[in-house]
Formats: C-alpha cells, structure tokens, sequence
C-alpha cells in the first residue's frame, strides 16, 4: 500500500491512486498535496538511436531528426531517459511529446502548493535496469521492452488492435519475436515483469505465456497492487516504480526533486535521530553508574589506604623492650663479621688478582679516617705489588673488587718497593661477593 499520491495522465483522461484507491478526476486538477504524475500516453513517441558525436548534443540531434521525419505533430520537446557511449558516438534512449503539452505540463506543476514531480512511463521503463537486464511493461494494451546489453540499449513497443483477447496475444507474439534471441540469451532471471496498468487479468496472462516461452522459464515479477477502480479491478505498479525513480526521472528541475526527496528524508532521520538519542542516554546513564562504581572504589582503596598507613605508623612507634637490645647487638656484630669473613675475602682476593699482582699483606682494621668510611668501621688493608709496566693490572684488580661488593679507598703505600700500591676495602651492605656461604 502506497501512501503516495499519484496521479495517470493516459489519453483516456486522468486517474488518481491513493491507498488501495483509484478514482477518475478532472485534468489539470488544483493539489492540495504533494504527487507523482506520471504521464502514460500512446501518442509519446518513444525510441532508441544512435548518433556520432557529443552526447552533449543528444537532445538537439534526436529533435531535428523528429521534427524532419514528422513523428510528433506540431513542435516536440524530447526528454532522454538515458545515454550510453559507444564506440564512435552513442546512443540515447527519449520519449519525444508535443511542445504544447510538456509547456502545460511544467506550467501546471509549478502552480501546485506542494511538490508535485511529473515523469513520463518510458522513464520508468528503464529505472534500475543494469546492464544484461531487461524489463517488460504492460499498460493497458500497449506491451513494452527495454534491454541495456554491452552492445548498447534495445527499445521495443506494440500495441493490441482490438479489444479481444487475440489482439493481445498477437501484440504480445510481435513483441517477444522480434527480441526473442536478445531475450533467449539474457535468460528469464535477468528478464522482469511489471504490469504498469491493467484491468484485464486476461492480458497479463497472456503477455507472460509469451515472455516465458521465449526465455525459458518464469521472469522475475515485480509485486503489483490491486486497486479498486468503481466496479473494476486495478493491477498495477506503477506507485512503486514512480516513488523510486522521481529522483532521476522526473521533469522538474533538480532543485524541485531534491526538495521532494528532502522531504522524505524527514520522517527517517527523525526515527535514527529518536533511536540515536535513546542510545545517547542510555550510554550517559551506564558511564554515570560506572564512574559512581569507581568512584566508590576509589574512596573504599583510600580508606584502606590510610588505615594501613595508621597502623605502620602505630607499629614505628613502638620502642624495643630493654632486654632485647642485647640480643639486637648480638645480631649486629654477627652481621659485621659476616661480611667481613676472612676466607671469603680472600677467596675474592685471589680470583681478582692475575700473575702481575702479588699481594704482600692482608689485615682487618677499624677505620679511623673521615675519607670513605665512617668511624669505627671495620675493613680490610690489602698490600700488594705490580709487576713493572703492569699498572693496567691494578685498575682491572680494583675494577673486579668493586664488583664484588667492595668500596676501595687507595691509602699510602706500607712497603717503598718499586710498584708497591695500599687499598683499603669497606664491605658494601647484601653484597653478594662478601658473605660467606
């Protein structure tokens, strides 16, 4: 059910559709409503041809070739429905209509209160059809085809001369013989059915037996409306058809179709732009409920926080009982000779020193000095000799003590013999070469 108002202009006069709807009304009518008029008329010239040269100049080509050969009585406008480029020119696919008519036409859509967009049935003819497609138009009794294959367009039209059924089938016989072997070749799923206007039932059987028996199976039917017309019965799809090409194939300017396309934008991006901002609050009301949450977390860790740093300042303050200082000391002087082991010193000792150091004497002292060491420290005195024109050695030997947990201090030399060198070693804290295993 279309909500469209659309409005038939045939040679029998003007219908309009509305609903499941069709009433007959007076031509040039005065709207209260935005329509789609399309014009079905059998005195439309229709055709495809092919020119040499610009396709800019399609429309002033196929007028003089009209206006010579005489096909529109009087002056003709010509309306081209589509262009294809071909090797060495192209070729154009238009209707041709009286002058008087088509100035009345856009004369009256213009005096209309509301968007009021006219085109022509050979426009929707060939709306959507693709290349190595083809559709099949029934209208009244006038059977029409249109094929857009790589060799370009193919237009074919008959009319039924009589109103018995055999003038149909004879109509329909014409019209499927003469593109049988385009058609054969397309196959029936790349051929469509569109009854454009019928009130015989008949008809339509007729023209698709036809259509069937020269491409080998069953079209592809476009849904068609049925429509109550006083006492009779109205297939039709043309409401569908003009809803979906008023945008390319109507006669009004393009600011004209561009308002009316417009306008039924309105009620879909009022939906996306309801459903969008539901979404939007929705979203606002999760990320409120998951900052509160972190939020509450937040708070919950700092109280944790401060009640841990409450209690590590309650325990700092908490003195030694009396009798375990002693034991504390105890502890201490185990840790000080600990580090300063003499079998693990000389042990590292040894495994610095290479053949060009001799060590002469090694002795644990107190410190007494303010230079490297705090008073009252224990370290070792380390007395040696190098071998002449070796003093790199020396630097290597306190390189390796000092990566083995030792602070070196070089002091006067004990002995005066050429080479003689006096270093005086602290014990780093948890170094790992100076604790006894």
């Amino acid at each position: 059910m279309s909500a469209e108002h659309v409005y038939r202009v045939a040679s029998s006069g003007w219908l309009h559709c509305h609903g499941h709807q069709v009433e007959e009304v007076p031509a040039w009518p005065r709207l209260t409503h935005s329509a789609l008029v399309v014009l079905d008329m059998d005195d439309v010239y229709t055709d495809v041809w092919r020119f040499e040269g610009k396709t800019e100049y399609a429309a002033a080509l196929v007028e003089k070739r009209v206006r010579t050969q005489g096909l529109v009585e009087g002056a003709a406008h010509v309306v081209v429905h589509r262009l294809v480029k071909l090797p060495g020119g192209f070729q154009v696919f238009f209707s041709a209509i009286s002058l008087d008519l088509w100035q009345r036409c856009t004369q009256w859509a213009k005096e209309q209160d509301d968007h009021c967009l006219v085109m022509m049935a050979s426009g929707l003819l060939c709306d959507g059809v693709a290349s190595g497609s083809a559709r099949v138009v029934l209208s009244q009794r006038r059977l029409m085809c249109f094929v857009q294959s790589e060799e370009g367009m193919v237009f074919g039209s008959t009319q039924a001369l009589g109103s018995g059924p055999s003038a149909m089938a004879s109509a329909a016989q014409v019209l499927t013989s003469n593109h049988s072997t385009l058609l054969m070749r397309l196959g029936a799923e790349a051929v469509e059915w569109c009854t454009l206007w019928s009130t015989q039932p008949a008809d339509v059987d007729t023209c698709l037996a036809a259509v069937r028996s020269v491409v080998g199976g069953a079209p592809v039917i476009m849904h068609a409306q049925e429509m109550t017309l006083a006492a009779e019965r109205v297939h039709t799809v043309m409401p569908t058809l003009a809803r979906k090409a008023a945008g390319r194939h109507a006669l009004n300017p393009s600011l004209e179709r561009v308002a009316w396309r417009a306008e039924r934008w309105v009620a879909p991006i009022t939906v996306v732009t309801a459903l969008v901002g539901i979404v939007l609050a929705i979203v606002g009301v999760l990320v409120g409920q998951l900052a509160d949450q972190q939020r509450n977390a937040g708070m919950n860790q700092r109280a944790e926080l401060e009640a841990l740093q409450s209690r590590i300042q309650a325990v700092s303050l908490v003195e030694a009982p009396g009798k375990l200082l002693p034991v504390a000391e105890f502890s201490r002087t185990l840790d000080e000779g600990a580090r300063h082991d003499p079998v693990a010193f000389m042990a590292v000792l040894k495994a610095a020193s290479n053949k060009d150091i001799r060590i002469q004497r090694v002795r644990l002292e107190t410190t007494s000095s303010l230079g490297s060491a705090q008073p009252g420290k224990k370290a070792f005195r380390v007395d040696g000799v190098v071998a002449p024109g070796a003093s790199a050695s020396v630097t290597r030997w306190v390189s390796q003590m000092a990566a083995a947990g030792w602070t070196l201090r070089a002091v006067d030399p004990t002995f005066t013999l050429p080479g003689s060198f006096s270093y005086e070693l602290v014990a780093n804290a948890a170094a790992p070469g100076n604790v006894k295993p």
